[in-house]
């Protein structure tokens, strides 16, 4: 195969890599913002699930008459539970944010580095098509 064959086949593959890039970097941020667009939506369906339903069942006991009133133990318990659950949800979520920051600085670095490794590579490359160049020769 001769060098300008070569030469070709690369120029093929870095006009795909190109189209392929530039295809993520124009369609991505329409993505992420569709994809918070419905995490909004449910996050707001879920909202006014909860509160129709607590306002539902606050009509009903105040129309049907019935006393529904919980022991002071029991109020106790149940704000108690809710204030864990939220204290676990808050640490949760700087978990997650610690997490997503940690990759992002990780491949921060791998970007900042990459030319380093390319060009560690590369001398280790042109270290084995010397070794090979030798060997062919003698």
């Amino acid at each position: 195969m001769s060098k300008n064959s070569q030469n070709d086949n690369f120029e093929l593959f870095e006009k795909i890599n190109q189209k392929y890039f530039l295809e993520i970097e124009q369609n991505v941020p329409h993505i992420q913002q569709t994809l918070f667009d419905l995490q909004n939506e449910y996050y707001k369906l879920w909202k006014n699930y909860v509160n129709s339903q607590l306002s539902l069942q606050k009509e009903f006991f105040n129309k049907s008459g019935l006393d529904y009133s919980f022991p002071d133990t029991a109020k106790d318990i149940i704000e108690n539970m809710s204030d864990e659950t939220i204290k676990f949800r808050s640490l949760l979520h700087k978990m997650t944010v610690t997490n997503i920051e940690q990759n992002k600085n990780y491949a921060k670095t791998l970007n900042d580095n990459s030319k380093t490794f390319v060009d560690m590579n590369r001398k280790l490359m042109d270290n084995w098509i010397s070794m090979f160049k030798t060997n062919q020769n003698s």
